[in-house]
């Protein structure tokens, strides 16, 4: 009988390590090729392109709860990142790309709007999600690279 780790291998070696295994959004390797490729096309036909991050504030969270004990916030933050991640796709397009870039939360990756639509988007999307997701939104500038931007964004998201 197989144990718990060999299944969950074979399943990461299935789908190539392209899909984040809790909680079904794009993995870190494949989006990064996503926002390379699309930076060179922004660059060429001018195109606006932006990152939402979305990131669980457990600090509010937990803040509602009882004492709760180490495995059962586990238990906990998980479910609430499958949660999290299946109202981001009822929120954005098929084509945007959802990756968990975090043990606590989400980029979502977005080419085309202008700094108004995505601002709005922001905004309806904040509408939607439970009080605890925080949002913050990072538009690209063209002289940047990709990691200069990740690290704008990653000050976002991790500052929380």
């Amino acid at each position: 009988m197989k144990d718990l780790s060999e299944i969950a291998a074979q399943i990461f070696f299935v789908n190539n390590g392209e899909i984040d295994l809790l909680t079904g959004a794009i993995a870190q390797s494949r989006f990064d090729q996503i926002v390379k490729r699309d930076m060179q096309l922004s660059r060429r036909n001018q195109t606006q392109l932006l990152i939402i991050s979305a990131t669980l504030n457990l600090g509010n969270y937990f803040a509602t709860k009882n004492q709760i004990n180490l495995n059962q916030i586990k238990i906990e933050v998980e479910s609430e990142l499958v949660k999290a991640y299946f109202l981001l796709q009822n929120i954005f397009r098929q084509s945007d790309c959802i990756c968990r870039i975090s043990t606590t939360g989400f980029w979502i990756f977005l080419a085309g709007p202008d700094s108004s639509a995505g601002d709005q988007l922001l905004t309806r999307a904040c509408d939607l999600l439970p009080k605890y997701l925080d949002l913050a939104i990072s538009h690209y500038s063209d002289p940047d690279t990709q990691l200069d931007w990740y690290a704008q964004i990653d000050q976002l998201h991790f500052s929380k």
